[in-house]
C-alpha cells in the first residue's frame, strides 16, 4: 500500500531561557493510503507536536517529513501553504468555525482559498454537508448548532478539498460519549467512502475499536 506521509528521525526541541524541551525524539512514522489510525498518548506526550509537523504547521528541529517521498522542507512558504490547503485536512478539538459565516460558507472557505469559483464551491460544499447529515443546517451560523454538529461541519471543511490525509487533534475532546461515537463513526465512514487517510490524536481508549492501526507515543518517543 502506498505510503502517503513518512517521518525520518523527527526531532522537535523547544528552547526557553532556562531549558530545552525535547517534544519529539527521533520519531519514525509511516502513514499509508486509506488507513484510519490513532495516535495515542497522555497529555504532553507529543501528539499535537507530531500532528503540527506532519501538517506543516511547524518545522522540525531535525529530521524530515516526506510526502510521497518528497521532502517538504524544500518547499518555500507559498508552495507549502498551497500544499497544505490542497493535500491536508485539519480537525481540531475546537472547531474554529467562523461565527460570522454560515455553515455552508465556512465549508466553502478552503475551496475559495484554492481559487475555486464561488458557484462551484457552493455546490461542492452543499453536497458534502448533505452527505454528512448537515444539509438542513446550511444557513445556520456556528453558535446556532450543537457541539457535535460543529465538529461535523469542521470535518466537512477538512474534507472539502479532497485531501489525501486528514489530521485530527483530539476532535472529540469536548463531546459527550454518545456524540463522540457519532463523530468517529462519521469519520470512519468518510474514510471508507473517499479513501482518505486519517490520523487521529487522542487519549480516549474508547476510540480504539475504530482504528486500523494504533500508534503510541510517550515523552516524545514513538513506541511502535
Amino acid at each position: 500500500m502506498e505510503i502517503i506521509v513518512e517521518t525520518v528521525n523527527l526531532w522537535k526541541v523547544y528552547e526557553t531561557e532556562t531549558d530545552k524541551v525535547k517534544a519529539l525524539k527521533g520519531v519514525n512514522l509511516k502513514l499509508r493510503k486509506g488507513e484510519f489510525s490513532l495516535l495515542m498518548g497522555a497529555s504532553g506526550s507529543g501528539k499535537s507536536t507530531l500532528l503540527h509537523l506532519l501538517g506543516t504547521l511547524d518545522k522540525p528541529t531535525e529530521g524530515k517529513v516526506l510526502y510521497k517521498g518528497k521532502d517538504l522542507s524544500l518547499l518555500n512558504s507559498k508552495k507549502l501553504a498551497t500544499f497544505r490547503n490542497k493535500k491536508i485536512g485539519f480537525v481540531f478539538q475546537f472547531h474554529y468555525l467562523i461565527n460570522e459565516l454560515t455553515i455552508l460558507e465556512n465549508v466553502m472557505v478552503p475551496l475559495l482559498l484554492a481559487g475555486e469559483k464561488k458557484s462551484e464551491a457552493k455546490k461542492k460544499a452543499t453536497e458534502l454537508l448533505q452527505i454528512i447529515g448537515l444539509g438542513y443546517r446550511l444557513s445556520h451560523r456556528p453558535f446556532e448548532i450543537s457541539g457535535g454538529e460543529k465538529q461535523r461541519a469542521a470535518i466537512a471543511r477538512a474534507l472539502i478539498n479532497s485531501p489525501e490525509i486528514v489530521l485530527a487533534d483530539e476532535p472529540t475532546g469536548n463531546l459527550d460519549t454518545e456524540t463522540t461515537a457519532s463523530v468517529l463513526s462519521l469519520m470512519r465512514e468518510l474514510n471508507k467512502k473517499f479513501g482518505t487517510t486519517f490520523l487521529i490524536a487522542t487519549h480516549n481508549k474508547d476510540l480504539e475499536k475504530f482504528a486500523d492501526n494504533i500508534y503510541f507515543i510517550k515523552d516524545g518517543i514513538l513506541l511502535n
